[in-house]
């Protein structure tokens, strides 16, 4: 325990001096005092300059600091991956008890020298002991982000995570296990990686829009083991009516694709399912259907694609464009462009900076058009404050070259697993150098990364302006992306993908009713379905004074009601889980007079990827080990991990050093001794006959 104070030590010297100065002057006129011996004398003065010597001191602020040790055991976290696909294998049987056994032997052997954390990982993280394998989606590199924040500073010895190696959700998961750098990665793979005989549809692919009376095509993708020869049918259906049939010669290729060409024929939500015929030597049936859902409209939109000049990336996004039977494109340059912007839907500016048209910008903001911006180096400063964007950039001219990196946060629009997991590793585009700013009402769908270090400036983000919608790319190059994919894999379904969700997001029109619902029009078989409104008033104000009814009916024309509780300033209505197919909802309200009724359509997806699985994914699960220096092992062979716990050196019992600091005026003691010295005094003098 020591004295510590905020202030200078040679304050003491002026306390001290001034003490002394006190003590003299209260004295120095004191003739009674010359009675006194000299021992006395000294004695008086000695206690009164202490007594003033404190109190003076006190007034620094004086702090009792004390140290303390705390030891703290390693921490072993072990992760069991409690999704369904767990068991999709032939040893599935015995996988709860197994899994118990080794987790009962490890207890046992290390209780001693670790503290023991578990959890389970699925749809969710959570703290458990206790696994069923009954999720629906695998979502492993949430629990290596959820442990970076839980343990941060922490001292884990080491984390166990026991899985499959399939996931069906969020980002390759050793990526997310680089941000616990210090702790080893032991993964135990449950199943086998043996070919099975088996075929399944592993992916659909559409637009998640088209247009009345247009055609748009629905490419399927049919995986094959062990089936070279063998035949089967790939059978189209659209609201469970059959409108195509394909035969399927399955060859020794692991992935086949196959393309329907649909007519769109009624409005609407449309459900299109892929069943594949089953075969006899097949290991599993699950897999074999698939299905999608895509929304008919009756509308054409128009999209004027403004250019400060020619450049490779105008080109890029016009072939988007240009996919899209519905979208009626025209490409223009700025300071040819005389037409008026109030007929356009949409307006994707490139380069504002380069002949910037301040006409153009005035009519976007007066018609209240949505713009996607692509802003590169030739744009200044200056004009990026005329286009009101809300977002400040860094005053300067270099830039940097950067690759891009999907945000998991954004609530816009969801990218298929493909692209997501394709989008970075496209080459690098040009990025103004230093740090970007965007307020809260935008959302980032892509960020920067060099290297391998992800930024946290924002690369693509969207969001509302003054109640426009408003997309910026901030950076310049795409062509390189659409380029280097066509090189790896003859097509630019990435590329097609991002641009066309954006374009999508862009063109719906915002919603000024109201009485608003917001309720996904698509839904995964066993989600809980959570429904949310809000109510303006004239002034588009929020209120939740009047009463918001619902009404759901399913295929069957079964009705139920609900009414929707109150929440802070919106309304929350809990459905819960709903079974597999199509409901039409009608919410309903009156204020004021007047009745507002608003009606929709959800689909639930009858859709389990979990069940496409039905071999590991053993190079997932070496790979998260070998980059953390841990090691890989199979089910029958995890109990060595016990022999790798008690080799390691590095994992160790840490002593952490506390401090705390107390003021000295918390004490009491201090106080009293400060009291016995002025007592002491006074005693004395009243003993020698003064006062």
């Amino acid at each position: 325990m020591g004295i510590i104070t905020e202030y200078s030590k040679y304050w003491l010297i002026v306390i001290a001096i001034a003490s002394f100065g006190l003590t003299y002057y209260f004295y120095k006129d004191q003739h009674w005092i010359n009675a006194f011996s000299k021992k006395l004398k000294v004695t008086l003065f000695s206690l009164r300059f202490i007594g003033l010597f404190f109190c003076l001191l006190l007034l620094l602020g004086l702090f009792l600091e004390s140290i303390q040790y705390r030891d703290e055991k390693p921490l072993l976290i072990t992760i069991i991956d409690n999704s369904s696909s767990m068991k999709n294998y032939s040893d599935s049987s015995k996988l709860k008890s197994s899994i118990s056994n080794f987790k009962n032997n490890v207890s046992e052997s290390v209780k001693n020298k670790m503290e023991l954390v578990n959890y389970t990982i699925g749809e969710r993280f959570n703290s458990a002991d206790k696994f069923n394998f009954t999720e629906k989606e695998s979502h492993l590199s949430l629990a290596f982000d959820e442990l970076s924040s839980l343990y941060y500073n922490r001292n884990i010895g080491a984390i166990v995570l026991v899985s499959d190696g399939n996931y069906t959700k969020g980002t390759h998961p050793r990526y997310t296990a680089q941000n616990i750098p210090f702790a080893p990665i032991y993964t135990i793979g449950i199943g086998d990686t043996l070919d099975k005989k088996d075929q399944s549809i592993s992916n659909i692919t559409a637009n998640e829009f088209a247009f009345l009376n247009s055609k748009f095509p629905v490419e399927v993708e049919i995986a094959s083991s062990k089936l070279i020869g063998k035949s089967t049918t790939a059978i189209l259906t659209n609201n469970g009516k059959k409108i195509a049939s394909k035969p399927v010669q399955l060859s020794n290729e692991s992935i086949q694709k196959i393309r329907f060409e649909i007519n769109a024929t009624e409005i609407g939500m449309q459900q299109y399912s892929v069943v594949l015929a089953p075969l006899k030597e097949e290991y599993t049936t699950k897999n074999n259907q698939q299905t999608i859902y895509i929304e008919i409209l009756d509308n054409r939109n128009k999209i004027l694609l403004l250019a400060g000049a020619p450049h490779p990336d105008v080109t890029a996004l016009k072939s988007v464009l240009e996919k899209d039977e519905n979208i009626q494109a025209e490409v223009a340059y700025a300071n040819d462009f005389k037409k008026s912007i109030a007929s356009y839907d949409l307006i994707i500016w490139h380069e504002p900076g380069i002949n910037f048209n301040s006409k153009i910008n005035s009519e976007i903001e007066t018609n209240n058009k949505s713009v996607f911006y692509f802003i590169g180096n030739s744009t200044p400063n200056s004009i990026i404050q005329q286009l009101n964007l809300g977002f400040t950039t860094p005053n300067t001219n270099s830039s940097d070259e950067a690759q891009a990196a999907v945000a998991s946060a954004t609530t816009l629009f969801e990218l298929s697993e493909n692209t997501t997991k394709k989008i970075p590793y496209l080459p690098p585009v040009s990025v103004r150098f230093g740090d970007i700013f965007i307020p809260s009402f935008y959302q980032t769908i892509l960020y920067q990364k060099i290297g391998g270090i992800v930024k946290k400036d924002p690369l693509l983000f969207l969001g509302e302006v003054n109640s426009r919608k408003t997309g910026v790319f901030y950076g310049e190059g795409i062509w390189k992306w659409k380029l280097h994919e066509y090189s790896e894999t003859k097509n630019n379904a990435t590329f097609n993908e991002l641009f066309q969700k954006v374009y999508t997001y862009l063109l719906v029109k915002q919603n000024t009713s109201a009485l608003r619902i917001l309720l996904p029009k698509k839904i995964t078989k066993g989600s809980n379905t959570e429904v949310k409104a809000e109510f303006y008033n004239s002034s588009m104000q929020a209120i939740t004074t009047p009463l918001i009814n619902f009404e759901i009916i399913n295929s069957k024309q079964k009705k139920n009601k609900f009414q929707f509780s109150v929440t802070n300033s919106h309304y929350q209505l809990s459905l819960g889980t709903l079974s597999p197919g199509s409901y039409n909802w009608t919410a309903s309200a009156s204020h004021g007079g007047k009745n507002y009724i608003k009606k929709g359509t959800l689909f639930v997806e009858d859709i389990e990827m979990e069940k496409q699985f039905i071999k590991s994914d053993y190079s997932t699960l070496r790979a998260i080990s070998a980059q953390s220096k841990g090691k890989f092992f199979t089910l029958s062979n995890s109990n060595k991990i016990i022999e790798e716990l008690s080799k390691r050196k590095d994992i160790a019992t840490v002593s952490f050093e506390e401090k705390e600091a107390l003021s000295i005026l918390d004490y009491i003691l201090p106080l009293i001794l400060i009291c016995l010295v002025f007592g002491a005094e006074w005693f004395i003098k009243k003993w020698n006959g003064q006062y």
